[in-house]
């Protein structure tokens, strides 16, 4: 490529806070920036230094490892090594550790925790050796630290690292320390206690600069998906650009890959590398590194730690606001105190009640009542059961209600501002008492159930028009929580869509797609009026419009070309056909059961049903 050429693309990335690297037509680095070498740690800063080497016997090794066997080639046994042989340490565990290399007779000074320990900060400081020794891990800066006899050495890390320090067990002096890019060089945990060599650090930039130009990228390069992304670019899988966030040797970047192709010597394909480093400053951005960064940053948040996010498996969000949520749910799922969730239409209410109820109790039965798809002369009948004789028609038997299905587990009554005044006296007679009696029959029915209600309404001002009783309102508000509107935590569109995308791809049996960076923009430019649940509509519409892998700006059909703009007619009759879709599911598609719910006619029922196959 043209010299003058590469030196202005440099200069540009340079200033964006991008590291560049090029590659000819035959897949061969033919320039690669400083800034991409200080990057992918091919160049290591001047200044603090050890000679190259490797660990001896009688070494002094310093180990702060967040988490064992994710990024660090370390397993519990290789702390056999420093004379840790503790069964009960795991892979994931996170670990403070001070030994003496392969030697058996020296004790080590150790801490480990569990992954989901609640502390913010770790540490371990001891007098070892005669070294005056702390190492620290600090979830909530993201940083490891270690400090030996007043002198600080530190790496920040975005999931997972494993730092060391090893002291020259003759000379007392500093051999080795971690730094960025140990990956690049093979410089883990473990590959050192098994005596590999390390390089030196802080000599001259010649001395350290490895040369790359000219190698192979997929000899350069780790990590699988950034190296299909640039042959996908080469063999015109894609078009020709694209974005995203992709691991290289274990650290998460987010890269363009351009593909330059004009019958030219200077054709090939120029890749800009930016890191979490040099996204620091953008963190508020709707970049979808910094989304990337939030994300797995909460992870090892100590907030939620202690929840274990697998509890939340179906409700998704890393936003500040839906970590409150989440500490509300699971201390909501600890008692069986009545809980009011609140939201606008499509926030995921129905989820958040399935996840305090899961939390719980999963093996109790669950009953989802949407109260707005239920005829006003049905309510009581619907909620509470009926005896035999009760009215003309009624089975033989009676029938049980939807508080006698859910005795002894969870009533989520959805849309509850929707049931009508003279149902509401009922319902608040059975919260104050337990008991429901069906209709038609005067014996009573005691129940053990936990209400959980959602609204998008605000009923204090339902209450203040006479619409909503001031008494069952009470009753229901015990432990009331919010959902925020997704314009109000846009950062969570980044994880929400990815995640989405992901389960489409794998409900269809179709090859995994992505997000182009046109695509994000425009994601993280809309309102979204329908919340999550429009989000997962365009989403799924434009899986089904997307041929190739990416997904671009044209498939989304937001804004003037989405459903938003469609008459009021045809907006209720979705939400018709909604109702329908979700009651089938509820009854395991017995379309009698569903007519009889909804109170509608075999006809109407069928020319609905239709329209939804």
């Amino acid at each position: 490529m043209n010299r003058d050429l590469t030196e202005i693309i440099e200069n540009v990335a340079d200033s964006l806070g991008h590291g560049m690297v090029f590659l000819s037509e035959d897949k061969k680095i033919c320039d690669c920036s400083q800034k991409a070498k200080e990057i992918m740690g091919m160049i290591l800063p001047l200044g603090r230094k050890h000679r190259s080497g490797k660990l001896e016997e009688g070494d002094i090794i310093v180990i702060a490892d967040n988490e064992i066997g994710d990024d660090d080639m370390l397993a519990p046994d290789d702390l056999a090594y420093i004379n840790i042989c503790d069964k009960n340490i795991k892979i994931g565990d996170a670990v403070l550790a001070i030994g003496v290399y392969k030697n058996k007779k020296i004790q080590p000074v150790y801490k480990f925790f569990d992954k989901y320990s609640s502390e913010k900060k770790v540490s371990l400081t001891q007098i070892y050796m005669g070294f005056n020794i702390s190492i620290s891990i600090d979830y909530s800066q993201n940083r490891i630290a270690a400090e030996v006899n007043g002198t600080e050495y530190s790496m920040n890390f975005l999931e997972s690292v494993g730092y060391m320090i090893a002291i020259d067990g003759g000379s007392g002096e500093i051999k080795f320390f971690q730094t960025n890019g140990y990956g690049f060089r093979g410089e883990e945990i473990g590959n050192l206690l098994r005596g590999k060599d390390f390089a030196a650090k802080g000599q001259s930039e010649s001395t350290q600069n490895l040369s790359i130009v000219g190698e192979d990228f997929e000899k350069v390069f780790q990590g699988k998906e950034f190296i299909a992304a640039v042959k996908n670019i080469f063999e015109g899988m894609d078009k020709d650009c694209t974005s995203g966030i992709f691991q290289i040797y274990k650290r998460i970047m987010y890269c363009h890959i351009i593909r330059i192709k004009k019958g030219k010597q200077s054709d090939g394909v120029c890749i800009l590398i930016q890191d979490n480093d040099l996204m620091s400053n953008y963190l508020s951005s709707g970049n979808a590194l910094a989304n990337e960064v939030e994300k797995r940053k909460k992870r090892k948040d100590g907030n939620l730690t202690s929840l274990n996010e697998k509890n939340f498996e179906h409700f998704i969000g890393s936003d500040p606001e839906m970590d409150v949520v989440k500490q509300l749910a699971y201390k909501a799922s600890k008692t069986k105190f009545n809980v009011i969730i609140t939201g606008e239409s499509g926030t995921g209410k129905s989820r958040l009640a399935r996840e305090i109820h899961d939390m719980y109790n999963p093996k109790a039965p669950f009953v989802e009542v949407i109260c707005n798809a239920i005829a006003p002369t049905l309510f009581e009948s619907e909620l509470f059961g009926y005896a035999q004789g009760a009215f003309t028609g009624a089975a033989s038997g009676g029938r049980a209600g939807y508080f006698e299905e859910a005795n002894g587990g969870t009533i989520f009554l959805d849309e509850i501002g929707e049931i009508p005044p003279e149902i509401q006296v009922k319902l608040l007679h059975v919260l104050q008492n337990k008991k429901i009696y069906r209709v038609g029959s005067t014996k009573p029915i005691n129940v053990d159930v936990r209400v959980i209600t959602a609204t998008n309404k605000n009923l204090e001002d339902e209450v203040s028009k006479g619409n909503f009783r001031r008494d069952l309102y009470y009753r229901i508000n015990v432990f009331p929580i919010r959902i925020p509107a997704l314009r109000e935590r846009k950062r969570d569109i980044y994880v929400l869509a990815n995640s989405i995308l992901e389960n489409l791809c794998s409900r269809y049996n179709m090859e995994q797609k992505q997000f182009s960076g046109e695509a994000l923009e425009i994601m993280f430019g809309y309102d979204w009026p329908g919340n999550v649940r429009e989000l997962e509509n365009i989403i799924e519409r434009a899986v089904t419009l997307c041929d190739g892998k990416l997904i671009y700006q044209e498939h989304l059909t937001l804004g003037n070309k989405s459903n938003l703009c469609l008459s009021l007619k045809d907006r209720i009759e979705q939400e018709e056909l909604r109702i329908i879709k979700e009651t089938l599911y509820r009854n395991n598609y017995d379309k009698k059961k569903t007519m009889e719910e909804l109170g509608m006619s075999k006809t109407a029922f069928y020319e609905k049903f239709k329209k939804i196959k």
